[in-house]
């Protein structure tokens, strides 16, 4: 949450077409002294020009929008963002810390891609080219949130939109994304938001041995087998009234899911060695981390018949990679009521990371560096794993050409002052940055020059 001192405003200076169809907007990631930005400060869309700092324009033109943000770390006219062409540029106005797209530093201009990463001060924010549909959708995110954490991405949004349409029916879904995207969180939210009275039950079918897997689903009656001492329900009726999630669908085997198809077909439960079916109010939600196509009867993986039966078109749950507009009020989410801070090199490294894992990596992440960073002011690069710390950037280039290193972490910026001896305008000179920055950093890290200085000076 923004403190006084650290809140953003933005302040639009012309209502925008209708007519627009790619309208760009900046969505505030987050930043290191808010994490993550109230929802209303999230996302604001402009027309033909975007000015950025910490303190209005006199001379505005007309149709320039601004974003206002208290950050020590901004300039007071820092950054403006217009048309050039076809498309749009950033051009840095000369500010004291730069402005670096895509990890590379603007000198002073830089043209700006859809999805392009800003770092600008101690904040982070995506540019974005967004179709009317899609800013309406993430506005309806932002205001009433589908899943746990309201998504800021255009592409996400209209999905969750989407989504949230289908909870209301009875039908089956089947959602597709890789390994820890959010399959099963977001089957629970379309269970909550369908007001069924049943429980939502995950079942995870890579995980069932393939023998038990038909018990274990349809249950069985008593003599079925030689453990079947009495009956047993199986798990789609104890999700009866409620939301049955099959997780990883495409494991199961290949007669399992002529079985399931059926019971989709007419909602008729018949258990292992019955002959008596029994209807059954059941809502079947799927999900698999596939990526191949469905296969013809007899091939592994999920059937095309079943992938068919499980809604008109499988609704893909993007990576955290491709929605990294989300990440800060991710981890805002996952920290719960513990308000932490980072780092300026910390956050930005978190932000340039693949995420290979996902979601579910990004938890992990957060819970051990939070316990790392305890008795420490903020989460550093030295708490993250060595794979987000050292995660490879661009050369960023700086207005004299020369190779711009980002911020120091604590570690890094107290070796500098150990070989200087704490010369402060020498490790000044060597990170290429003022003297007054680097005294700052080294106040935030609570190093002292004269604790470096050799006892004869």
């Amino acid at each position: 949450m923004n403190t006084p001192k650290d809140s953003i405003t933005f302040v639009p200076r012309q209502r925008r077409s209708a007519e627009l169809h790619d309208i760009p907007v900046l969505i505030v990631v987050g930043s290191i002294d808010a994490l993550a930005p109230m929802p209303a400060e999230r996302v604001v869309p402009f027309e033909g020009s975007m000015f950025i700092g910490r303190r209005e324009k006199t001379d505005s033109g007309e149709g320039e929008a601004f974003w206002l943000v208290r950050d020590r770390m901004i300039s007071g006219q820092h950054a403006s963002i217009a048309r050039a062409g076809s498309g749009f540029e950033l051009t840095d106005l000369g500010s004291t810390n730069g402005t670096i797209v895509d990890g590379v530093v603007a000198q002073p201009k830089a043209a700006l891609r859809d999805g392009a990463l800003i770092f600008i001060g101690g904040h982070v924010v995506v540019f974005r080219l967004v179709s009317v549909t899609e800013l309406a959708a993430i506005k309806q995110e932002l205001e009433n949130p589908l899943g746990p954490v309201p998504t800021a991405n255009p592409l996400f949004a209209v999905v969750c939109a989407k989504l949230r349409k289908l909870a209301e029916s009875d039908s089956e879904v089947l959602l597709t994304g890789e390994t820890g995207a959010g399959k099963e969180v977001y089957a629970r939210a379309m269970h909550e938001a369908s007001g069924r009275k049943g429980r939502f039950v995950a079942v995870n079918c890579a995980a069932i041995p393939r023998e038990l897997v038909e018990s274990e689903l349809f249950g069985y009656v008593r003599g079925a087998h030689s453990q079947a001492a009495s009956s047993k329900a199986g798990i789609i009726e104890e999700a009866e009234g409620g939301t049955l999630f099959l997780d990883e669908i495409g494991d199961m085997a290949p007669e399992l899911q002529t079985k399931l198809l059926r019971f989709t077909q007419d909602r008729l439960l018949i258990p292992v060695g019955g002959t008596r079916a029994r209807s059954i109010d059941t809502r079947i939600l799927a999900a698999t981390s596939r990526t191949a196509p469905p296969t013809q009867s007899g091939g592994s993986g999920l059937r095309a018949d079943l992938a068919a039966r499980l809604g008109a078109e499988a609704i893909r749950i993007p990576p955290l990679r491709d929605r990294i507009e989300d990440l800060a009020a991710l981890i805002g989410f996952m920290l719960e009521d513990r308000e932490r801070r980072f780092e300026l090199a910390a956050f930005q490294a978190l932000c340039l990371y693949g995420w290979p894992g996902n979601v579910r990596e990004l938890g992990k992440v957060v819970v051990s560096s939070e316990a790392l960073s305890r008795g420490a002011e903020r989460i550093g690069a030295e708490h993250l794993p060595t794979a987000i710390a050292s995660t490879p950037r661009r050369v960023r280039a700086s207005p004299s050409g020369r190779a711009s290193r980002p911020p120091p972490t604590a570690l890094e910026l107290e070796e500098l002052m150990r070989r200087f001896n704490g010369n402060m305008l020498r490790v000044a000179r060597e990170l290429e940055r003022k003297p007054a920055l680097v005294y700052r950093w080294a106040k935030r890290f609570k190093l002292t020059a004269d604790d470096y200085r050799k006892k004869d000076e």
